[in-house]
């Protein structure tokens, strides 16, 4: 229906409204699709920065679905004064104190055995530290331990160090021949922790930094009072994860060794996975969301991509990360990069960064992490051409307080080996579903 309408007489003259079409309210039509094809896929990255953590992992755990995982612990500890040891000391031991953060992945029920090893190579001989990286060390063990963890604990796993070593230490201290941090480097470049061989158990958490993380060198003195007993302390303030994994046998044995491939939760089991440590993230991509496009007059209004784990993976030995957080990457899968040089975050329509949170719904017996979607499917509509951008989900952000060309450092990601199992749409236990509702308006 229009108007037309002109300022003087009868006979139309001078300027003129044009006719304004008004759409007919049948040629708006609203939405919801919940029937979209999302595919997954898995990839990992060549490696991961391990090096600078609050935590220290060991342990060997052989994971149903991604099969076996192994950290070992490198660090160093250092004094800051001189270590002196009085003349009337009598030597009593040398033991290693270490302190559990309270972080712990697999069955903790099970023994686990730490050895730990003297480090033939200074650490700060190198500037950063990746999951698979090493120190050389010892081939005799300064000391072992078989231990039932307690990781939930405020308590510390203790680990007697050889009594040579100890007191090499303790005759030093009384020669006055450890004035500082140089000398004790000399002699004790590092130590590591190195789980069983063939243990199938819990990894575990240590606080790296920490009074209860250090090399105690233990001693007493006989006086007119009876005995006292006394140590010296020397405290760890640097390390690294050293993190490896073996899939053979697993659904992930084709996984690339570049993360500029993915795999295809076709080719593993119609699955897709994520595990922090090893930098294993999933991939999410919307093909047919470009069918919108073919209306050019179509408006995303709202959007939503639910993630179930497959519920056959999540024990509670292996539970589901409390939250999930997603970012964009290139058809490489190479992060966007924001203004700040970080990777892009997820973000919903107003510009806030959009996690997903794990979800328990007890009343329709499900769990699920819900990520907001429309920004996202609002960009893609906006943009001609063929969307090549996919959503990469992992276990942590990354770490923006730091140098951008370190965004790993001492996340979650990084020190944990927290991970989820994602059923595609083919599979019988299904994990994703992409929950679009729109807006169409036909144009006559």
């Amino acid at each position: 229906m229009g108007v037309a309408t002109s300022f003087a007489g009868c006979e139309p003259s001078g300027d003129e409204i044009e006719a304004i079409v008004q759409p007919n309210v049948d040629d708006f039509a609203v939405q919801f699709s919940d029937t979209s094809t999302v595919t997954l896929s898995t990839l990992a990255a060549d490696s991961v920065m391990t090096g600078g953590p609050s935590r220290l992992l060991v342990g060997r755990n052989i994971d149903p679905y991604l099969g076996k995982y192994q950290a070992t612990a490198f660090f160093q500890p250092t004094i800051d004064n001189a270590i002196v040891v009085p003349q009337l000391a009598v030597y009593d031991s040398l033991t290693l104190s270490l302190k559990y953060d309270n972080y712990a992945h697999g069955d903790t029920t099970i023994a686990m055995n730490i050895a730990v090893h003297k480090l033939l190579a200074n650490m700060l001989d190198k500037r950063a530290y990746y999951n698979s990286n090493s120190t050389p060390y010892e081939a005799t063990a300064l000391g072992k331990i078989r231990v039932v963890p307690t990781p939930k604990s405020s308590g510390t796993v203790k680990i007697r160090l050889s009594d040579n070593l100890g007191k090499q230490i303790f005759q030093m201290g009384k020669n006055n021949e450890l004035p500082s941090n140089t000398e004790w480097i000399d002699l004790v470049k590092g130590l590591v922790l190195i789980p069983g061989a063939t243990d199938n158990g819990p990894i575990i958490g240590f606080t790296l930094s920490d009074d209860n993380t250090s090399v105690q060198l233990h001693y007493h003195l006989t006086g007119d009072d009876g005995i006292t007993k006394d140590s010296t302390v020397i405290k760890s303030g640097i390390g690294y994860n050293q993190i490896l994994a073996d899939r053979k046998g697993t659904q992930l044995t084709k996984l690339p060794t570049t993360s500029r491939q993915s795999l295809p939760s076709s080719q593993s089991g119609n699955m897709s996975f994520i595990q922090a440590g090893l930098a294993v993230a999933t991939r999410v991509d919307l093909p047919t969301v470009k069918d919108l496009k073919l209306n050019p007059y179509t408006v995303v209004n709202k959007a939503f991509l639910r993630v179930t784990p497959l519920q056959a993976s999540v024990t509670n030995f292996y539970p589901a990360p409390s939250t999930l957080y997603a970012y964009l990457v290139d058809k490489n899968n190479e992060y966007y990069l924001g203004a700040e040089g970080f990777p892009e975050p997820l973000r919903d329509l107003r510009g806030n960064i959009k996690s997903g949170t794990y979800t328990v719904d007890l009343l329709n017996n499900t769990a699920y992490y819900e990520f907001d979607l429309s920004g996202y499917l609002t960009s893609v509509m906006a943009t001609s051409g063929e969307n090549t951008t996919g959503i990469l989900l992992r276990t942590s952000p990354f770490n923006t307080e730091t140098d951008r060309t370190l965004p790993e450092y001492n996340t979650e990601f990084s020190k944990s080996a927290a991970r989820l199992v994602i059923g595609d749409q083919r599979n019988s236990n299904p994990g994703v579903k992409l929950q679009l509702y729109y807006t169409s308006v036909n144009v006559r």
